[in-house]
C-alpha cells in the first residue's frame, strides 16, 4: 500500500512512532476498527469542545481518516513500515 500521496497520514505515523505508541495504537485501531465511523461522527459532534484544545483542521482531519475505512487501513499498514522503520 502506498502511502505518500497523504501527508496527514504520513504526520500521524510518524507522531505515533516518535512518541513510541505504535504497537499501542496499532492494537487500538484494529480493535476499534468497525466503531471508526462512529468515532468520527463523534469527533464532529463535539467539534466546538474539542476546538478549545486543538485546531479545527486536525480534528477535521482525523474525523475524515476515521470515516475513511481505506484510509484507515493505509494508517495501519504505514504505522507497521514506521515501526519496522524505527526497529532498524
Amino acid at each position: 500500500m502506498d502511502t505518500s500521496g497523504d501527508p496527514f497520514i504520513e504526520r500521524i505515523a510518524h507522531l505515533i512512532a516518535r512518541w513510541g505508541l505504535v504497537t499501542p495504537a496499532i492494537a487500538f485501531l484494529e480493535a476499534n476498527k468497525p466503531l471508526s465511523f462512529v468515532g468520527s461522527q463523534a469527533l464532529l459532534m463535539f467539534q466546538p469542545i474539542t476546538d478549545l484544545f486543538v485546531a479545527r483542521e486536525l480534528s477535521m482531519d482525523l474525523a475524515t481518516l476515521l470515516a475513511d475505512r481505506d484510509r484507515l487501513e493505509l494508517l495501519l499498514a504505514r504505522l507497521e513500515t514506521v515501526k519496522v522503520e524505527h526497529k532498524e
